[in-house]
């Protein structure tokens, strides 16, 4: 917290920290997969887009926070299409399909040091 009295005083500078990943990424049959996961203790935030390019049938992209086994947030893409997400709290996300799929993924993650 800063300093309220009357002179001049600042808060302490925090550190963010930004990173981005982009991947290519294929499921060879039905399943899950988790896509990207962090190994921080840290509260991050993520802007991305999830682009589904060849498969049959719906893609399930699922967020989860670190400790609960139900997803945060549930994303379902259709063949040839892609989704933009900005989602915070979480720690993995995970693709979810019924058949053999392929696509890309990409992030940038955000988190204090």
């Amino acid at each position: 917290m800063c300093d309220t009295a009357p002179s001049l005083s600042c808060c302490t500078d925090k550190i963010i920290v930004q990173d981005k990943v982009c991947i290519n990424w294929q499921l060879a049959a039905a399943g899950t997969q988790v896509i990207f996961s962090d190994n921080i203790p840290q509260i991050i935030s993520g802007t991305g887009f999830v682009k589904y390019e060849t498969g049959t049938g719906a893609l399930t992209v699922n967020f989860f926070a670190a400790g609960i086994v139900a997803p945060i947030e549930t994303i379902v893409i259709p063949v040839g299409g892609s989704a933009s997400f900005t989602v915070a709290r979480f720690q993995s996300i995970s693709l979810t399909s019924t058949a053999a799929v392929q696509g890309e993924f990409c992030i940038t993650v955000r988190y204090n040091l």
